[in-house]
């Protein structure tokens, strides 16, 4: 398909609440297309649409489609549905949202994100620092930047930022000037069916870089480093193991901030950034081996990061006292949420850690079950809340009690089973103690419960 601008100048995004589909809509506006879209869900997102003016109709209907639109739409929406056939009926133009964003970044100097952990908040980092080092860039992520409250940037300059998206293989249609690999882990194993396969589509993705450009990849994953053997030339490696060329030493955190020195060539760069966490290091000196990619300077590429907030629902402090802190996390494979709880315990290792798991997806559950059930080891108790479908038909051994039995017995900690938020909330209150972290996990709505106990403990200090 060729890249250039839609036909219309009218788009309509079927499910455009997505976390994909969002701000690649209002980044359309601001580039001057008319967009609606619709979506089933009243969420906040869609809330913000409606508020910025874009309609966003409650239901997927024929009458929503005209033949003046171009129609958008992602792997979540099947072909059965109505406004798809409608689409077809009208001989409207159908794009996917990765043809769309192709379209979009082809007269920019691209950087794309790729990986299974981290892209969101990479991508937001590097938008952060490009935009403290006055490039003023475009930009999509796949969720939504503190500060900015948005989850795309319109910008005048030459650069474009996207993630790129890996769980349906779409992210193979881009052809960035730098190509990010974060890492690779064993997920989307519905679509990938095995990990060679995966590791074939990232392989894919990286061949795919500029000629003049380079790929960037986090050297500290085992399976990052096979994905690049195809691009040994054009090839910019960052992390903490010896051989990376943007190498991480001398690690510290303390009160939510951690400290590290970033070696760049000859150079020692003193850096902090506002977030727990190893894999948080390696997010930063991703950013900066794209700034040195770029030819940006890497010194003040690392003072814009002393001051990036970070991406909403990743680790995002919603509410805390003296001796009570509860955190929000999108954290939803095994990777992931090992990753998280590690952090938050390597900052708090006094204090007792409470994760209060929503899992996503059943299909995730079926393809990596023993992995999820080990990604729990550094919490002190886990409670396990029904599984967020994201509209998959219900699966048996998928319950509260028994995923919280096979999380005691593969994480080695304390677990709960709670069949709703009320409960799970009831659970948190009954397991306090006088020093306690909170966290709420998962890619679903779980970030309620976070609220609904801050709104408990609002105002209140727990007894020292």
């Amino acid at each position: 398909m060729a890249n250039k601008e839609p036909h219309k100048k009218s788009l309509f995004f079927i499910g455009i609440g997505g976390s994909g589909m969002s701000g690649l809509a209002e980044l359309a506006v601001s580039r001057g297309f008319t967009v609606c879209g619709s979506d089933h869900a009243d969420s906040a997102t869609v809330r913000r649409l409606n508020s910025s003016g874009i309609k966003v109709f409650s239901s997927h209907a024929a009458e929503n489609i005209h033949s003046d639109y171009s129609v958008v739409y992602s792997s979540a929406i099947k072909h059965d549905n109505a406004e798809m056939a409608a689409a077809n009926l009208h001989d409207c133009e159908i794009l996917h949202r990765s043809d769309l964003l192709a379209r979009f970044m082809k007269e920019k100097t691209s950087v794309t994100v790729a990986g299974t952990h981290g892209k969101t908040t990479t991508s937001a980092m590097i938008v952060h620092m490009l935009e403290q080092l006055g490039c003023d860039p475009e930009a999509v992520i796949g969720g939504v930047m503190s500060g900015s409250g948005k989850s795309f940037r319109s910008g005048s300059g030459s650069i474009f930022v996207a993630e790129a998206d890996e769980s349906d293989g779409s992210f193979i249609k881009y052809s960035p000037f730098i190509s990010v690999l974060t890492n690779i882990d064993a997920d989307h194993m519905e679509f990938f069916k095995t990990t060679d396969n995966c590791i074939t589509a990232f392989s894919d993705y990286l061949r795919r870089t500029h000629p003049d450009g380079t790929a960037v990849v986090g050297w500290d994953n085992p399976l990052a480093r096979t994905a690049a053997v195809c691009i040994p030339d054009r090839r910019l490696t960052y992390g903490l193991l010896l051989g990376s060329e943007v190498r991480g030493v001398n690690l510290a955190s303390s009160g939510g901030l951690t400290s590290f020195t970033a070696v760049v060539e000859r150079d020692q760069i003193p850096c902090r950034i506002r977030m727990p966490g190893r894999h948080n290091v390696q997010n930063a000196l991703c950013a900066l081996a794209v700034a040195r990619a770029l030819e940006l300077d890497v010194k003040n590429a690392a003072e814009a990061l002393a001051e990036f907030r970070g991406a909403e629902r990743r680790l995002s402090l919603v509410f805390h006292t003296n001796n009570l802190w509860i955190y929000d996390d999108y954290a939803h494979n095994p990777g992931k949420i090992s990753a998280c709880l590690s952090a938050v315990k390597e900052m708090w290792p006094d204090k007792k850690l409470i994760a209060v798991f929503q899992a996503h997806r059943y299909s995730r559950l079926q393809t990596m079950l023993q992995q999820m059930l080990s990604a729990f080891s550094s919490a002190d108790l886990v409670v396990a809340l029904p599984v967020y479908a994201a509209g998959e038909a219900p699966v048996a051994g998928f319950t509260p009690p028994e995923l919280s039995s096979g999380i005691a017995r593969y994480s080695n900690t304390s677990a709960l089973p709670a069949n709703d938020f009320a409960t799970a909330v009831d659970l948190v209150c009954t397991e306090m103690s006088p020093q306690v972290i909170i966290v709420t996990i998962g890619a679903g709505d779980v970030w309620k419960v976070a609220h609904l106990l801050r709104e408990k403990f609002d105002g209140q200090a727990l007894s020292p």
